[in-house]
């Protein structure tokens, strides 16, 4: 039978848990996030490891004073924990859960401080508690992990939510060993082979919210990659990511602004780029969730519609082109006003959206010379 080394496994985890926490103060220097969260984590990870190293020095009765202020201790890291990861995840645990924790902790502190000779009734309330602070932990990362789509929270949320049914077992097993002689023996293993494979998974996670924040700030900087800094609309790199996501029929529109470069002659830059933010910020409004705004250099701007067909998409080009001539004409100063042509185009999007994209500039300049040859307000291909 194989013998599980149970002291061996605490006294790593132990100096795991400290120099993880000390780690932590580092990028809890340079964080810019409100509330520090690494400086909480990193704390309540130093008094875990601390109060598990301490834990060696007892027979386990919790009858004695320090016993019992080490395991006070315990509580207050994990609380720190618990309070560093709210501050990373950006959410706070449900109210019951919050109210469960609080009474759990009470009960725990007093019991800890006032509580009878009896050692089942602290142990099995330390262990629920202990087990509540992973369950809440593995809550806020499955939380991160759908709202963000980090794949590093999915993972270290399946390891905290894989220990608190090791941290409850071990628990029950311990009372079970503490009540009845017979059994004694065989629950004391079980329950060292519960505690250690549980000090093994929370030791992968010891880095786990340094890894899902690298993957964060990793994300941040693809979506800033893939925008256009001045209107926050799609680049052209942008573009690219989405367009492997796109299949079957595509319908797209592509913007134009007449008469932009007078505007920033006799106007200045500063006029272009309010009028460049207007309309990226109308049409983002006119298409609303049926597709994305791109632009695509210039003063050029391409709407991609998905599955959209050609009534709608020239109801969203005059609606744009309306709204466009009215706010304009309320923002900028002078007889010349810039107005919209706006070629269409629609087809499979396979091999790639270039062909359509040539498509819909080579209608976009018909509309334009033919606007200008008649001298006719910008109208939709």
């Amino acid at each position: 039978m194989v013998i599980l080394d149970i002291v061996s496994l605490q006294v790593v985890a132990a100096l795991g848990s400290i120099l993880s926490g000390l780690i932590h103060f580092f990028p809890g220097m340079t964080s810019r996030e409100p509330g520090r969260w690494p400086y909480w984590w990193g704390a309540g990870k130093v008094l875990i490891g601390v109060t598990n190293g301490l834990g060696l020095h007892f027979d386990g009765t919790r009858l004695s004073l320090p016993e019992r202020l080490t395991d006070l201790i315990l509580l207050l890291g994990l609380c720190l924990c618990i309070h560093g990861l709210t501050i990373f995840a950006r959410r706070r645990p449900p109210l019951p859960i919050n109210a469960i924790l609080l009474g759990m902790l009470a009960l725990t502190i007093v019991l800890l401080l006032f509580g009878s000779r009896d050692v089942r009734l602290p142990v099995m309330v330390l262990g629920g508690t202990r087990t509540l602070f992973n369950f809440t932990a593995a809550w806020l990362l499955f939380h991160i992990a759908r709202t963000e789509g980090l794949r590093t929270a999915w993972i270290m949320g399946v390891l905290f939510a894989a220990t608190f049914p090791l941290f409850l077992a071990r628990t029950a097993l311990v009372l079970i060993a503490l009540g009845d002689p017979v059994w004694q023996d065989v629950a004391q293993r079980t329950a060292d082979w519960s505690v250690g494979i549980a000090i093994i998974l929370v030791s992968l996670c010891h880095f786990a919210l340094l890894l899902i924040d690298a993957e964060r700030v990793q994300a941040s900087l693809a979506r800033q990659a893939g925008r256009d800094h001045l209107t926050g609309a799609l680049n052209r790199f942008g573009l690219g990511q989405i367009e492997r996501t796109l299949a079957g029929t595509v319908t797209l529109l592509l913007i134009d602004i007449d008469r932009f470069k007078a505007l920033n002659d006799s106007q200045g830059h500063g006029a272009g780029d309010t009028v460049l933010r207007l309309l990226a910020d109308l049409a983002q409004r006119e298409i609303g969730e049926r597709g994305m705004l791109v632009r695509i250099g210039g003063d050029e701007f391409l709407c991609v519609l998905p599955g959209c067909d050609e009534v709608t998409a020239n109801r969203i080009a005059s609606g744009l082109s309306d709204r466009f001539d009215r706010a304009v004409a309320a923002l900028v100063d002078g007889p010349c006003h810039p107005g919209l042509s706006i070629g269409l185009a629609r087809g499979p999007v396979t091999p790639s959206l270039d062909a359509l994209i040539a498509q819909a500039d080579g209608a976009m300049y018909t509309i334009k010379r033919q606007r200008q040859s008649r001298g006719l307000p910008a109208k939709a291909a």
